[in-house]
């Protein structure tokens, strides 16, 4: 991942009027990002301690080098349009930019003990039981991928599987998704429920959801049949059932027409239904994926 790590300064205006300022950033994130499929996500912080007290910190994520770069042009473009352009400038008013720089995370995710998570450790418990609940009750995933003809979402059938927590489904292999998966492993998903009632239902709201960032690959001719089965039996218990749904193990083999997939999961954001309760703010908070896997 690649973060786009600014720092601002701002003005007297918006000192003199810090409510109004808040107002206006939250404005400016709806529509500065609006349609930038590839910032996959945005983080505003506050200087409390330190230099520049009271600046702010704003970071703007990508998956790799060349995501920044579509994003870079996408604002090239956007910026000839006069209006566009002038509505960006306008952030003058508001803050002074001091400097920016590039952070990426480490190669290879390093979760934190769960005593060490912000928050207590029986929240992050209950984050993680409930996104457990979440991954084994829902049935499907929709997927984004990024290929030569752009980015494309898709949804798949899958079921989950744990230590290590990975998704798995069969898709046909020429499917757009599946060429993808090919060329660039990356993905990013969501999954989502809804009608929740009762103690399903986090903070009393009847829908919960999570996104995620992991990494896709095609199932080995070695690994198949244990995929297979572990596929069918999770996803059809029924033995009548499953007998209706079972496609031919050849199917997924040489120049069979179907594949399995196989997504780890790397990053995992859940729906802050808490947060919803308070100000109506539609956030994510990260669980730690250690912490969901058992």
């Amino acid at each position: 991942m690649l973060h786009l790590v600014y720092r601002f300064r701002p003005t007297e205006k918006a000192r003199a009027d810090l409510a109004e300022f808040w107002r206006w950033i939250a404005d400016r994130q709806l529509w500065f990002y609006a349609d930038l499929d590839m910032v996959l996500g945005t983080r505003w912080y506050t200087v409390t301690i330190g230099d520049d007290v009271h600046c702010l910190e704003h970071h703007v994520i990508f998956a790799d080098e060349a995501e920044w770069g579509r994003y870079r042009r996408a604002v090239s473009v956007r910026s000839q349009d006069p209006k566009w352009e002038k509505r960006r400038t306008g952030q003058d008013e508001w803050y002074t930019i001091l400097d920016a720089r590039i952070l990426t995370d480490p190669p290879i995710p390093i979760p934190l003990p769960v005593s060490e998570q912000p928050g207590r450790a029986s929240d992050t418990a209950a984050l993680a039981l409930r996104s457990r609940g979440l991954l084994d009750r829902a049935r499907f995933v929709t997927l984004a991928t990024s290929g030569p003809a752009g980015p494309w979402s898709s949804t798949v059938n899958y079921v989950v599987l744990y230590r290590p927590l990975r998704l798995v489904w069969y898709s046909l292999r020429d499917a757009r998704h599946s060429v993808n998966i090919a060329g660039r492993s990356q993905v990013a998903g969501s999954i989502f429920r809804t009608g929740l009632t009762g103690a399903d239902a986090p903070s009393g709201i009847p829908i919960d959801g999570a996104q995620f960032i992991g990494e896709c690959r095609e199932v080995t001719a070695d690994e198949l049949p244990a995929y297979y089965d572990r596929y069918y039996e999770s996803n059809f218990p029924d033995p009548a059932v499953r007998a209706e749904w079972l496609l031919p193990l050849d199917e997924f083999r040489t120049d069979g027409p179907r594949r399995f997939y196989r997504l780890d999961i790397d990053w995992w954001w859940l729906y802050d239904a808490q947060r919803w309760t308070q100000d109506k703010h539609d956030t994510r908070i990260e669980v730690p994926v250690a912490a969901i896997d058992r």
